[in-house]
């Protein structure tokens, strides 16, 4: 039956399925401005398994790197070896999927996933960050956002150069063709529709660990995030289908829970991600996340002594080891200073007197330092908004409105640890001097 999907779907579902996978007859893909909506053709009820494919299928640096070291045997132009083993779990997936971009569709054997590659969004179809105009990254400028968009095409950057080296010692015309604008591409695929290995084991997982790395599961990733959506990974093993005597394999699944009617998008649940992360890493942001969270840095709140880094969220949740970090911080200094030595030699009374000024300097820093990151956030509407894309617009108001708010939790939270201090010092006859008062009086 003609669905009125476009070719390269077509393609894509036959090789899904002639590859192990299953897709559930009534998926439908709809086109829309940022590529492709998974939508209902029929109603489909809960509990009904979308896609399921089998390990194998999955797009991992496990089956990029025999699939590299067999193209590169094929086309190499010198003696040199081609390095694999120096890329990394994520250099290696990149390399394999900007292959398919540069090498002759003779090697499709090897380069086996272009049905999947050829139904991605065209690059201008793409927008994380690195995607973003000058114009429309100088309205970030200010927030966290705008230094981790650096940071990242930094890192990516001298990704793209060692990967290059290692393409080009294979062959060097496919090297002068593994170009920046590939590998950007490339990268971005991975970070808007990866998921974490630990997907793919007998009790599948969206936690990350120090030891995952991301993979791709075409067809699954095809759907779309939706906070809260009731969604399951199961992993089971079955037959492939060309042959009764073929050997099982593991496959993944994704059940969805919720009935679907016809014409609506089925929809995914990516675990909770702040709007940061969803911009940075996929290209959107949800209005009024609850799971929004401002990643602090403070120096010498870590065990250490170095730059400890602390992620708080809405209403202050998280706060609390901040403020243990920022009074930690106050207390060496005080220490340094011999605060403490005088307070100890003098009694009791003056002793609980430095601790008490001590966290109502702890609680004033730390207003200070919220309120300042608070000033810093950029204008909202921007005032070049006529030169950013309206999708932009929106998302760097999603993504403002979460940061204004933790923020402004953030002083509050400073401020009640302020006036417990002060309660603390009048309950017990305390007399606290305020520093600024002081110096006024001076």
């Amino acid at each position: 039956m003609d669905t009125g999907e476009p070719e390269t779907i077509a393609v894509f579902k036959t090789w899904l399925v002639e590859n192990g996978a299953h897709i559930h007859p009534d998926v439908r893909f709809e086109p829309v401005s940022s590529g492709f909506n998974v939508v209902a053709g029929s109603d489909v009820p809960a509990d009904v398994t979308v896609v399921s494919i089998p390990f194998s299928l999955a797009v991992t640096p496990q089956g990029a790197e025999p699939a590299l070291e067999a193209l590169f045997a094929r086309k190499r132009s010198s003696s040199a070896d081609a390095p694999l083993d120096s890329l990394t779990e994520r250099e290696l997936v990149c390399t394999y999927l900007c292959m398919h971009w540069i090498a002759d569709p003779s090697h499709r054997d090897v380069l086996r996933h272009a049905p999947y590659i050829d139904t991605l969004p065209a690059t201008d179809k793409l927008r994380t960050p690195l995607h973003f105009s000058a114009a429309e990254l100088e309205a970030f400028r200010g927030s966290n956002l705008y230094g981790a968009t650096l940071d990242r095409r930094r890192d990516w950057e001298a990704e793209w150069q060692k990967a290059k080296a290692v393409v080009s010692a294979a062959n060097a015309s496919w090297g002068d063709a593994f170009t920046w604008e590939k590998y950007l591409t490339a990268s971005t695929y991975l970070s808007s529709r990866a998921f974490p290995s630990t997907v793919l084991s007998e009790s599948p997982t969206l936690v990350t660990t120090p030891t995952s790395y991301p993979v791709l599961l075409p067809g699954i990733d095809a759907l779309n995030h939706a906070r809260t959506h009731p969604v399951s990974w199961i992993v089971s093993s079955r037959a492939r289908p060309s042959s009764e005597s073929s050997p099982t394999e593991p496959t993944i699944s994704l059940v969805v829970h919720r009935p679907t009617p016809r014409g609506a998008e089925l929809l995914n649940n990516y675990g909770p991600k702040p709007n940061a992360e969803l911009v940075l890493g996929y290209g959107f942001a949800l209005a009024h996340n609850p799971d929004d969270t401002i990643v602090l840095k403070i120096g010498g709140g870590a065990p250490s002594g170095g730059t400890g880094r602390w992620e708080v969220g809405r209403g202050a949740r998280g706060a609390e080891p901040v403020w243990e970090a920022v009074l930690s911080a106050v207390h060496a200094q005080n220490a340094d200073d011999g605060d403490d030595e005088a307070a100890e030699g003098e009694g009791e009374d003056v002793g609980a007197s430095a601790a008490v000024e001590d966290e109502m300097c702890a609680a004033d820093m730390l207003a200070e330092m919220a309120q300042s990151l608070y000033d810093r956030l950029p204008q909202f509407p921007p005032p070049n908004a006529d030169e950013m894309r309206p999708e932009v617009v929106q998302m760097l108001g999603h993504y403002l409105e979460g940061q204004s708010d933790i923020l402004q939790s953030l002083v509050a939270f400073a401020r009640e640890k302020e006036e417990h201090a002060l309660q603390l010092a009048c309950e017990q006859g305390l007399d606290i001097v305020d520093e600024e008062d002081a110096e006024q009086e001076e």
